[in-house]
């Protein structure tokens, strides 16, 4: 007999409730203790399994829900109720569009941000390291790089974990325009040391844009403005 085995016998005298007498052949007492300890771990096995189906029907599907029974959030025909491990996208019983974004992780799925807020029914566009304006537009931005109107469609919140919260209202977008966000490349940031972090403009969606790569000028002054910077 092995060392295991002498262990598995030591533990199991104690333990089989089935086993009544240490006449019982000391090979069916191992066999016993084995068929056990295999038992359990296929029922491990089996759990594991199941929580990680569960993790990744929240999180992977695209459009998939999660959230739409949570107070606040519409259950009605079109909302939109989106998790991913970037984001989160919530349709309002407001009609607003509720967001949620990590800021270490955005960057790997802004396309998908993009069109998890269009579907919710609030157009944007969203670049990394460029900057654009329509032609009616003079470029004007306050120091933390929000252009006019800007406040009215889009508000920041405070939040936890390192994430950004955000509510967005459609009903408050100019007819013809859509919401531009223009996030500062790594290398932008370090020249902006963060200040400003994003450029955000109402551009036209019926119109050509003028794109740069320029970044806005480093904010030197105190922030004020209500949305808060990835």
């Amino acid at each position: 007999m092995s060392e295991h085995d002498t262990d598995v016998l030591d533990a199991l005298r104690g333990s089989l409730q089935d086993v009544t007498t240490m006449r019982t052949p000391v090979e069916e007492i191992i066999a016993v203790g084995r068929t056990r300890r295999r038992r359990r771990r296929l029922i491990g096995a089996a759990s594991a399994v199941a929580a990680t189906a569960g993790l990744a029907a929240a999180v992977s599907s695209p459009f998939g829900g999660g959230s739409a029974n949570e107070p606040g959030f519409s259950t009605a025909s079109g909302a939109v109720h989106v998790r991913t491990v970037a984001f989160t996208v919530d349709t309002g019983k407001d009609g607003t569009v509720l967001v949620t974004w990590d800021k270490e992780r955005y960057f790997k799925d802004r396309t998908g941000l993009q069109a998890a807020l269009t579907k919710a029914g609030f157009p944007v566009l969203i670049k990394v390291g460029e900057f654009c304006k329509g032609p009616q537009d003079n470029g004007t931005l306050d120091p933390s790089g929000v252009g006019p109107g800007v406040d009215r469609v889009m508000k920041g919140h405070k939040a936890d974990g390192g994430k950004v919260a955000f509510t967005f209202t459609p009903s408050a977008m100019p007819a013809g325009t859509q919401l531009f966000i223009g996030y500062l490349s790594p290398s932008q940031l370090q020249v902006t040391h963060g200040r400003p972090g994003s450029v955000e403009r109402l551009v036209p969606t019926a119109e050509t844009l003028t794109c740069t790569t320029q970044a806005p000028p480093p904010n030197t002054t105190q922030r004020t403005a209500p949305v808060p910077k990835g």
